[in-house]
């Protein structure tokens, strides 16, 4: 049960009222949760699986923000703004939430100091990640983003040395890039012994030359 995986992750116990309100919310891979420009319906509680968030630019360009696994809160920042969807969550890897809908949340928790404590710590990790995301495009070089991106995307998937990617396109999108970039640098790693190319799958040959390359930067 969600309520039971809730508490694995979280230092909040519901009330007994809010739990017969409490629903369970299932996602599959690459299905989009929300996006921006969505009206919130409540507040979603990660206890199981992985998504992504990016931030869609003015130019229209993705740029990957974090990965997010268990505890993640999603919804917080626009229930407490009033305001619509701000970044697009999509899933990694099948998730599996908590959910507290908006009527609930307005009824029962709003005013709840510790209910409020869980958003404001969520928030707070929020503002580092996106601060740290913001400098990370700004300034480190593609490959340094590309490593840091696959160097996440193992960590999602409990370093596996096989890494599904989504097609290169996507991936260039992502890290603020073009396709033909991402290529020169995987064919330079494929060169150095670092990465084995098979269709989509990519094999890490030597992870600790791509950690190397990444300068511990993580999407997460």
């Amino acid at each position: 049960m969600s309520l039971q995986k809730f508490a694995q992750h979280y230092t909040y116990q519901f009330p007994s009222e809010v739990v017969q309100q409490l629903q369970t919310k299932t996602y599959e891979r690459q299905e989009a949760i929300v996006q921006t420009g969505d009206d919130i319906d409540g507040i979603y509680f990660l206890v199981e699986g992985c998504y992504y968030v990016s931030s869609v630019e003015i130019t229209g360009r993705e740029l990957l923000l974090r990965y997010c696994k268990a505890p993640a809160i999603l919804g917080d920042i626009e229930v407490i703004e009033r305001c619509s969807i701000q970044s697009n969550c999509i899933v990694a890897e099948r998730c599996e939430f908590l959910f507290v809908p908006m009527h609930t949340y307005k009824q029962f928790l709003q005013h709840d100091a510790a209910f409020s404590q869980l958003l404001l710590k969520e928030l707070a990790y929020k503002l580092k990640t996106c601060t740290i995301s913001s400098r990370v495009n700004a300034l480190s070089s593609v490959a340094t983003r590309l490593a840091a991106y696959y160097c996440t995307l193992a960590s999602v998937n409990t370093g596996s040395e096989y890494i599904e990617t989504r097609t290169l396109n996507e991936v260039a999108s992502l890290i603020g890039t073009t396709k033909r970039h991402v290529n020169r640098i995987l064919k330079a790693w494929q060169e150095e012994g670092v990465v084995v190319r098979t269709g989509h799958t990519l094999h890490i040959v030597d992870w600790e030359k791509l950690k190397r390359y990444s300068n511990d930067v993580r999407f997460e």
